[in-house]
């Protein structure tokens, strides 16, 4: 899913900021460079590459822009690895100098409501508060299974986990219930459609797997 990188690992992302301005890019390509710059994790891209699937899912059903929607994913937590005491503040404030959209921006705000204020309330603010703890739970999943496939994983399989706290501890149990009533969906139902836009992705998230011999 998505271009390669096509800046090196070692750019400055000043550089980047500056190319943005004179470019006015705000598409797939940009955000995946962003996120890029400022994310040297494989780790944490990934996720973000998970929300962004998830995000894309949604936007084709109910007829939203798909990269509006699929970018918001892709930028969630562009700046969390690099400024984790001021994310989202340090990432938003980039993009506005960026020119990024601003239902974007706000979209990133409402998804760490505790520490912006920004409750979301707009589709694309309550859909990826939906789908970031939730997809990260999904993966997290994919890995403990022996193909290491997102293609086998069933909604069982997730909520079975959901119940067991030490399982992923990490991840909230409440943000992701309370997500899937944000957006007015059985929990069942939000893990399956998270489930098919990952399954669809596999490859480029990296969760295709491999036959165990």
């Amino acid at each position: 899913m998505g271009p390669a990188r096509t800046s090196d690992a070692h750019d400055d992302p000043r550089e980047f900021v500056e190319a943005a301005k004179l470019t006015n890019m705000h598409d797939r390509a940009a955000a995946w460079d962003l996120l890029c710059l400022n994310t040297p994790s494989d780790s944490l891209r990934r996720h973000c590459l998970g929300v962004e699937s998830c995000m894309r899912g949604y936007a084709r059903t109910l007829g939203e822009d798909e990269e509006l929607w699929g970018n918001a994913g892709l930028l969630h937590d562009f700046d969390y690895e690099q400024h984790p005491d001021e994310h989202p503040l340090w990432g938003m404030a980039l993009l506005r100098e960026q020119g990024w959209p601003e239902p974007l921006i706000q979209a990133i705000a409402a998804h760490y409501s505790a520490k912006t204020g920004v409750q979301p309330t707009t589709l694309i603010e309550k859909y990826l508060f939906a789908c970031d703890e939730l997809s990260g739970f999904i993966t997290a999943v994919t890995y403990v299974r022996p193909s290491k496939s997102v293609r086998e994983v069933e909604v069982k399989s997730v909520t079975k986990k959901l119940r067991t706290a030490a399982f992923a501890a990490g991840v909230n149990r409440d943000d992701v219930q309370n997500g899937a009533e944000l957006i007015g969906l059985p929990i069942e139902e939000h893990i399956s459609n998270c489930l098919a836009s990952m399954q669809k992705d596999a490859e480029s998230l990296g969760l295709a797997g491999s036959p165990v011999e």
